[in-house]
C-alpha cells in the first residue's frame, strides 16, 4: 500500500503523522510525504523516517509550473477563498489567484499520475493545498482521510467526506436500542452529562490555549520563537527564490514577526471592550442563542463558506426570528480582543439582539433558549444532546442527530423555527437517541490521542491506528 501524507505548518499533526509513517514503513508499505511550504519542510521533516519519499510542492512549482496550461478540473473560486481570506502574502489580484491555483492543480495532477498513492492522509481540508488534493483524490477514486482530534476523549475522528465521516449517519440509522451494549450506554450517558455541563472538554480545547496576561504572552512567544526561529531563518536566507510561490511560508513569516504587536494590541482591545457586553437580567426572556465563531478558522472558511461574514449572517438570523423572540449573541472565549469595537456596535444596533460575554454559562443559556443557531461547532451538538433544536447552516459531523436541523438558507431557518414552536420537539426518547448517537460516533472513531504523539509518554498504538485507517480506506 502506498501512503501519502500532506504536511503543513500545523503544530501537532506532523509528529503524529511521522509515527504513522514509521509504522507503515515497518509493515513494508511505501510512503510519500508532501510539504505544502518550505517552512513546513524545514521544521517538520525531522519527524519522519528516512525511508519515506519527501516531495516539496514549492520546489515542484518552481521547476515545473507551466503558465501556458490552464485547466481547472471543475474547481471554483470557493476553493480559493481560504487563501484569499487568510492572506498575508501580499496583493492577490486576478492573475496571481489564477497562477497560484494552477500551480496546485498541475502539482496534484502530477502526483496522482506519477506517484499513484493508494490513500491520502492529512487534516480535514483547510486550505487551497488540501482542497485541490482532495479534489484530485475524488477524480482518481483515492480515499482522502482527514484525521481530527475527536470530541470523545482519547479518540480520533476520521473524516472521509471532507467535513465528517459518512459512517456516522449510516450507523445511527441502522442502530436500535437493543444493539447497544450496557457498556456503550454507560459511556454515552457519562459523555453527554459531562459534555453539556462542560465538566469534560474535547482534547482540541487544549490545543488552543489563550494567553491573557503579559507574562504568559512573553513566555508563549519566546517558546514559539525558539521552536520556529531556525526554519524561518533558513527560509529567509533563500526567500528570494521561494517568495513568489510560497504563500504559506510568507504568512508564517509575517505572522511571526508581527505576533508581539498583535498580542499587545489585543490586550489594549480587551481593556477598552470590558463594558461592551450586556448583563443578563435574570428575566424569563424568549430567545434563541447564536455563539460567535472564532475567525479565521476552517469551521467557517471551509464548512460554512457562504456564512463566513458573521455580521451579515447575524443580521439575517435576527430578522428571520418570529416576534417577540430575541437573539442572544455569545462571544467566543478565543475571540476576546480580536474584533474591532465597530463589529460589536453594529450588532448592538439590531433591535432584537443582545450581545453577551464569553463567561456566560452555556449550559444554562441552552436550557433557557428556544434553540441554538450555529454555522458549525460544538455548541450545536450541546443543544441537540440537551434536547434543544440545533439550527445549522454549515456542514457538521453531528447532522444525523434528530434534534439537528440542517439549513440551506434563512427562509428555511424561519420556517423550521415556526414548526418547532408550533410542535415542540418530543424529548421523551432523548436518552435513547443520545445513546444511539454517541454509540454510532464511538464505533466510527479510532482509539488514539494526537497530542500524545509529541509527549515522552506516548501511549498510542500505531499498529492499531494504521490498521484502522486501512479499514477506513476500503469501506
Amino acid at each position: 500500500m502506498k501512503w501519502c501524507f500532506l504536511i503543513n505548518t500545523s503544530q501537532f499533526l506532523p509528529e503524529f503523522f511521522g509515527k504513522l509513517a514509521g509504522q507503515a514503513i515497518k509493515e513494508n508499505d511505501e510512503c510519500i510525504v508532501i510539504f505544502s511550504s518550505k517552512t513546513a519542510e524545514y521544521s517538520r521533516k525531522t519527524f519522519f523516517p528516512d525511508r519515506v519519499k519527501f516531495i516539496s510542492a514549492i520546489d515542484w512549482f518552481i521547476a515545473h509550473y507551466d503558465k501556458s496550461k490552464e485547466d481547472f478540473f471543475g474547481l471554483s473560486w470557493k476553493d480559493f477563498f481560504t487563501l484569499f481570506y487568510r492572506n498575508r502574502w501580499g496583493k492577490i489580484d486576478y492573475k496571481k489567484a489564477i497562477e497560484t491555483t494552477q500551480q496546485h492543480i498541475q502539482f496534484f495532477k502530477f502526483i496522482f499520475e506519477t506517484e499513484k498513492p493508494d490513500i491520502i492522509i492529512s487534516e480535514s481540508p483547510s486550505s487551497l493545498f488540501h482542497l485541490v488534493a482532495r479534489h484530485f483524490s475524488k477524480i482518481n477514486n483515492v480515499p482522502y482521510l482527514g484525521t481530527e482530534v475527536s470530541r470523545l476523549e482519547n479518540r480520533l475522528d476520521v473524516y472521509d467526506t471532507g467535513f465528517s465521516c459518512s459512517k456516522y449517519e449510516k450507523t445511527f440509522n441502522n442502530l436500535k436500542d437493543g444493539d447497544i451494549s450496557e457498556e456503550e450506554k454507560e459511556y454515552a450517558q457519562k459523555f453527554v452529562k459531562g459534555f453539556i455541563s462542560h465538566n469534560i472538554s474535547p482534547d482540541a480545547v487544549h490545543m488552543s490555549k489563550i494567553y491573557l496576561n503579559q507574562a504568559e504572552i512573553v513566555k508563549h512567544y519566546l517558546s514559539r520563537l525558539k521552536k520556529e526561529a531556525a526554519p524561518l531563518l533558513k527560509y529567509i536566507f533563500k526567500r528570494g527564490i521561494f517568495k513568489k510561490f510560497d504563500c504559506e511560508s510568507e504568512t508564517v513569516l509575517k505572522v511571526g514577526l508581527t505576533a508581539p504587536f498583535r498580542m499587545e494590541k489585543r490586550q489594549v482591545k480587551i481593556a477598552l471592550q470590558k463594558n461592551i457586553y450586556s448583563e443578563l437580567t435574570g428575566k424569563d426572556e424568549k430567545f434563541f442563542l447564536y455563539p460567535l465563531h472564532f475567525q479565521p478558522e476552517s469551521t467557517t472558511l471551509i464548512f460554512a463558506t457562504y456564512y463566513d461574514d458573521q455580521l451579515n449572517t447575524i443580521k439575517n438570523i435576527a430578522f428571520s426570528l418570529p416576534f417577540p423572540y430575541k437573539l442572544y449573541i455569545k462571544e467566543h472565549p478565543g475571540s476576546v480582543g480580536t474584533r474591532p469595537k465597530s463589529f460589536y456596535d453594529k450588532i448592538k444596533k439590531l433591535p432584537n439582539v443582545v450581545l453577551i460575554g464569553p463567561q456566560e454559562n452555556p449550559e444554562k443559556l441552552i436550557k433557557k433558549s428556544q434553540g441554538v443557531i450555529v454555522l458549525n461547532g460544538t455548541m450545536g451538538m450541546e443543544a441537540a444532546l440537551s434536547g434543544k433544536p440545533a439550527y445549522v447552516f454549515g456542514n457538521v459531523y453531528y447532522s444525523c442527530h434528530p434534534f439537528c436541523r440542517k439549513l440551506n438558507n434563512f427562509d428555511e431557518l424561519r420556517d423550521r423555527i415556526m414548526e418547532d414552536l408550533a410542535n415542540k420537539p418530543d424529548i421523551s426518547k432523548l436518552e435513547n437517541i443520545n445513546n444511539r448517537f454517541v454509540a454510532s460516533y464511538l464505533r466510527n472513531t479510532i482509539a488514539g490521542n494526537m497530542l500524545s504523539a509529541s509527549s515522552l509518554e506516548d501511549k498510542n498504538n500505531y499498529v492499531q491506528i494504521i490498521n484502522n485507517l486501512r479499514i477506513f480506506s476500503r469501506t
